[in-house]
């Protein structure tokens, strides 16, 4: 009986030797997919998704809407406002100044990327996957609406 036991022991243990072998770090991360709400009213928001150098991020509006201000204008998709809307609003409050207002925008440690409705990345550094509305810290107080969207990443 005990050598059974035993038998069984180190076949289940070799089994799962064979199982962890295969789940390397990189090949653990080599393709996945998460879906996320994010606030227009909070600054960066962590995904929750953990990048390395050459990874290739794929962010994509799902659903959802928001707005920079909800007194003075309408509530847009992740792609952000129109240029004639966009020239309308205060300039100063963008964080990617070449980039619409109410754009989603994304963060990988300092490095800063334009996501929109549909942004592809290469991440640059290894880092945790941050994302937000192109509208700076000081100016969310009158922000409202959050959008969904779908993160994948695929090591390269």
């Amino acid at each position: 009986m005990r050598s059974k036991l035993a038998t069984l022991f180190l076949a289940t243990l070799a089994a799962g030797s064979c199982v962890l072998a295969g789940a390397s770090p990189a090949s653990a991360t080599s393709h996945y997919g998460k879906s996320k709400w994010i606030s227009s009213e909070r600054g960066w928001q962590h995904a929750g998704v953990y990048v390395e150098p050459g990874d290739m991020v794929r962010i994509h509006y799902v659903s959802g809407r928001w707005t920079v201000d909800y007194r003075e204008f309408p509530y847009v998709s992740s792609a952000g406002y129109a240029r004639h809307i966009d020239r309308r609003i205060y300039q100063e409050c963008k964080i990617l100044s070449r980039h619409p207002h109410g754009s989603m925008i994304a963060k990988i440690n300092g490095d800063h990327y334009r996501v929109g409705s549909r942004g592809l990345i290469r991440a640059r550094q290894a880092g945790f996957l941050q994302l937000r509305v192109n509208d700076a810290d000081g100016c969310l107080s009158d922000n409202d609406g959050s959008v969904r969207v779908k993160i994948m990443v695929t090591d390269y």
